[in-house]
C-alpha cells in the first residue's frame, strides 16, 4: 500500500470537452437525483459490488463504507462532492488512485458500463458539483448568463463511467481517490476498455486521445477480491 500524494492541474480546455461532450446543462440541474449522502460529504454505508479493470483483467470491488468528500473543498451538490479542484485533507494517511473513465458525446450500452448512467453505484455519491468548471464553458453556451451556468453546474448527476486500478492493496479494503478522464470517442473507448488496464489508458491521455486526468475531492471504500 502506498500513499499518494497528487495535486494535479486541469487546463481550462480539457475541462471545456468534459462539459461539452459528457454532461448537458440542460440535464444538469438534478435536484431529484439522489445524493445517497447521510450528511454533506459522507456517503451511507451500503454493501455491495462492481467490476473494475486490472492490468488487463476484470476485478470486482467490494464495498463497505459510504464515501468520503472532502468539506474542505466548496462544494454547493448535495453530496459534497465535487470535480475540478483536488482533495486538501485524506480520509486516511494510506490511500490508492481509482481512475474512472466518462464517455463523451456519444452513447454506450446504459448496462455495460460498471457503473451505469442514471444508476447511482454502491457507495458512490449520487451529485457531484461541477461549477469549477463554468469559466471553461462561457463561450459553449452564450444563452446562458454567468449565473445561469454556475446554478446549473452546482449539482449534476454523476455520469456512468468505468473503473480503473493500479494496485490490489494486497485485496485489503482502504480509501480510494477518484481521478476523472474523459474519452471522446467510441473508437477510443472500445480500445481502452479491450486492454483493461491502467497503463494503455494512461498512454492515451499522454498522447492527448483522452481528456487530461480531472482531479475530485471524492474518496471511495473498497476491497478488490
Amino acid at each position: 500500500m502506498k500513499s499518494v500524494i497528487r495535486r494535479s492541474r486541469v487546463a481550462a480546455a480539457t475541462l471545456a470537452v468534459v462539459l461539452a461532450g459528457g454532461v448537458g446543462v440542460a440535464a444538469a440541474a438534478t435536484s431529484s437525483t439522489p445524493s445517497n449522502a447521510m450528511s454533506k460529504g459522507m456517503g451511507v454505508n451500503e454493501y455491495g459490488m462492481t467490476k473494475a479493470y486490472f492490468q488487463g483483467q476484470t476485478v470486482n470491488f467490494t464495498y463497505t463504507q459510504g464515501f468520503y468528500c472532502d468539506r474542505h473543498v466548496a462544494s454547493a451538490a448535495s453530496s459534497g462532492c465535487e470535480a475540478g479542484a483536488p482533495f486538501k485533507v485524506a480520509p486516511a494517511m494510506n490511500y490508492d488512485p481509482l481512475y474512472i473513465t466518462v464517455p463523451l458525446g456519444f452513447s454506450v450500452p446504459t448496462m455495460t458500463m460498471d457503473c451505469p448512467t442514471g444508476l447511482v453505484c454502491v457507495d458512490h455519491p449520487g451529485t457531484i458539483d461541477l461549477s469549477r468548471l463554468e469559466p471553461a464553458l462561457k463561450g459553449l453556451y452564450p444563452q446562458l448568463s454567468a449565473a445561469q451556468l454556475t446554478a446549473a453546474l452546482k449539482n449534476s448527476a454523476v455520469p456512468g463511467h468505468e473503473h480503473f486500478i493500479t494496485t490490489l492493496n494486497g485485496k485489503r479494503p482502504e480509501w480510494w481517490d477518484v481521478d476523472v478522464v474523459g474519452v471522446t470517442s467510441l473508437k477510443e473507448w472500445n480500445a481502452i476498455n479491450a486492454h483493461r488496464s491502467f497503463s494503455f489508458l494512461n498512454q492515451q491521455v499522454k498522447k492527448q486521445l483522452t481528456t487530461g486526468i480531472i482531479p475530485t475531492n471524492l474518496f471511495l471504500y473498497f476491497s478488490v477480491n
